[in-house]
């Protein structure tokens, strides 16, 4: 059997790495779209993008346990098991995105009110969350089925999936918005054209990659508990930690208007880079999880260990390029030269909170590859409201320190988190609970 191996990653890396980049493209040809058209457009799209995050975040948290139990049925040599658990998790995915779903769309306006939102955004804001509220159950659907062949080596799936979504979007987004007048609304109308489109495609294209054979004997219950077991510290450490994206946000229109725009503008650069590290970080938990089924945990850590050093030279170099070429990139974004100044002031030390994540999203993986979501789950959520959000008010608004101060808790959040994830990774190897 040939040892762990970067080439290996970055194979099943590069589709996801597309994929991803493609994916933040539609959020960008938004942010672009809605910056060209108002201020007012901008800021109200800058506070509802992060809410309607968190309702996708808390669905693609059920799609990881699909990948976590497709991968390890994987490398275990049981198709009969990948069957039974692609199915059960598409169902249970899309139940529970209709659920949240209507949660979303009932809530759109008290929270965009109680994060901040001035009257003259708090209309548009509030018809692009119920908009999308219906393209929920469809992204929890796709998100599955992306998981489940990720989870047998087929990476390929997310990147089709994102090429078509970004080709419904850009050229509907533009009509909607533009020649139909339709501003923020019209953005959500593309994006929810958008995902169907995607979900319908990875329907048809799973059913030739996934296996066919017959469903395990194991009963429908046990699979559906297993996957909670794991989904449900992922669904709530995604879901209540992408709550501090909407209360950051939050923070930054208490700064002022101008603050919100900007804020939103770094947010996406800082989203190209983090990306690109995810899409390369993902793969160390499906070659992981391979080796988890195969009863190999020694195989497994090696894994993880060449996946950080890929992680920490894909890290560098968009990093880099993001210090060298972000000033001239933000005056693309905007024509407003206060905007982009209050942007690039926090660049240096946005770009430099993402270097903890190197290591932090390797022990991460390893440990949702075991199963251990829950470990996660726990040092997400601890840094989010006993560092991130207390720390990020604290110094962008009575300390005064604006949007740097905001980043600067960014910081110090990855660090606590890369400490902890390690530590738990350790204990679990030296006891083999695995």
């Amino acid at each position: 059997m040939n040892e762990p191996s970067v080439r290996r990653l970055w194979a099943l890396a590069v589709p996801l790495l597309v994929a991803g980049l493609t994916q933040i493209v539609v959020n960008l040809v938004d942010t672009v779209m809605l910056a060209r058209l108002s201020t007012r457009s901008l800021s109200a799209f800058a506070l509802a993008a992060p809410v309607y995050l968190v309702a996708l975040v808390v669905v693609r948290g059920w799609a990881t346990a699909v990948q976590v139990k497709v991968a390890r049925a994987h490398g275990a040599g049981a198709p009969g098991e990948v069957v039974q658990v692609v199915r059960l998790g598409l169902v249970t995915s899309a139940g529970a995105g209709l659920v949240i779903g209507a949660v979303l769309y009932g809530v759109a306006e008290p929270v965009l009110t109680a994060l901040g939102a001035t009257a003259e955004i708090i209309e548009p804001g509030v018809a692009y969350l119920r908009v999308l509220a219906f393209a929920v159950p469809f992204a929890a659907a796709a998100f599955t089925l992306q998981g489940a062949c990720a989870g047998i080596g087929v990476t390929r799936a997310a990147m089709y999936h994102a090429l078509l979504v970004n080709v419904v979007n850009l050229p509907l987004g533009l009509l909607l918005i533009f020649s139909f007048d339709l501003g923020v609304t019209g953005a959500a109308l593309a994006t929810l054209a958008a995902t169907v489109a995607g979900t319908a495609f990875l329907l048809v294209y799973s059913r030739t990659r996934l296996p066919s054979a017959r469903v395990s004997a194991v009963g429908s219950g046990a699979v559906v508990r297993g996957l909670w077991a794991i989904g449900w510290p992922e669904m709530s450490a995604m879901g209540v930690g992408y709550v501090n994206e909407a209360l950051i946000a939050g923070f930054a229109a208490r700064i002022g208007t101008s603050e919100l725009g900007a804020y939103r503008i770094v947010d996406n650069l800082l989203l190209v880079v983090f990306t690109v590290m995810g899409s390369v970080a993902a793969p160390i938990s499906i070659l992981a999880g391979h080796e988890l089924g195969a009863g190999d945990p020694a195989r497994a850590e090696r894994w993880r260990r060449t996946g950080q050093r890929l992680l920490l030279a894909v890290y560098a170099v968009p990093a880099v390029l993001a210090l060298l070429f972000g000033r001239p990139l933000l005056s693309l974004v905007t024509e407003d030269a206060a905007i982009a100044d209050l942007a690039w002031q926090a660049v240096p030390l946005a770009v430099l909170s993402l270097a903890p994540m190197v290591p932090a999203m390797s022990y991460g993986c390893l440990l949702r590859a075991m199963g251990d979501t829950r470990s996660v789950m726990i040092g997400n959520v601890a840094g989010d409201y006993l560092v991130l959000v207390p720390l990020a008010w604290f110094l962008a608004v009575p300390g005064g320190w604006g949007l740097p101060g905001i980043y600067v808790a960014w910081v110090a959040f990855t660090v606590v988190l890369a400490i902890f994830l390690g530590a738990r990774v350790r204990v679990r190897l030296r006891v083999g609970a695995v």
